[in-house]
């Protein structure tokens, strides 16, 4: 009796044991990839306060920490904003804008990939200060969205990983019309007099260099 019960107990105690390490042989799950980003661009496009609205461009640089698929962006934008040359009334400024974006990978080549490419979209707001340049400021908050591509390639002989490349994007700012007292009126063929949008909408198109790891 006394065998029969140690026998029981010795395979109740190698079948415990086999499970165990089956269940501490499987692998973790990977940690999801970290990577940076940082890159420097022309900005060309429509800007867009109140009437003004003629084209528009300048310079862009920002920097990014991504982890998988998102990344936490900070920007700074330096443009022109102003009327057109065939205007009659030219008004010109230049607005400086500091920003922050959460940008989303939908389709990225894999790290061990020597070429790098990235098809993302972004969202994201900012700050605006507009100095006219015959005096005069406009401060305002804005909301971005933006789609882009990079392309550039990645050195895997590197444990970073480092890339190079060049990346172009479409940019939108959303923001609110300075205050105006103008009359509702049609500006074209229309069935209903209305006062000016309250809202600005400025287009970019951006590309440049883009680095990182």
């Amino acid at each position: 009796m006394t065998k029969l019960v140690a026998a029981t107990l010795l395979a109740l105690t190698t079948a415990a044991s086999a499970q165990t390490l089956v269940a501490t042989s499987e692998p973790p799950a990977p940690a999801a990839p970290r990577s940076f980003d940082a890159r420097v661009g022309m900005m060309l496009g429509g800007a867009d306060a109140g009437d003004v609205n003629g084209f528009s461009f300048g310079g862009t640089v920002g920097a990014g920490y991504g982890i998988g698929d998102n990344m936490v962006r900070a920007t700074f934008d330096y443009y022109s904003v102003g009327d057109n040359a065939d205007e009659v009334m030219q008004r010109h400024g230049r607005t400086t804008r500091l920003g922050g974006a959460l940008r989303h990978s939908f389709r990225a080549t894999g790290h061990d990939s020597a070429m790098a490419a990235n098809l993302w979209g972004e969202l994201g707001a900012g700050y605006e200060r507009l100095a006219w340049l015959h005096g005069g400021l406009l401060e305002r908050g804005d909301a971005e969205l933006a789609f882009g591509v990079d392309v550039g390639f990645r050195n895997t002989r590197s444990h970073e990983r480092n890339t190079t490349g060049y990346f172009m994007d479409f940019r939108a700012l959303l923001a609110e019309a300075p205050p105006s007292n103008a009359m509702a009126t049609c500006g074209g063929p229309c069935s209903e007099a209305t006062a000016p949008p309250r809202a600005d909408v400025s287009l970019f198109f951006d590309f440049g260099v883009q680095w990182g790891h």
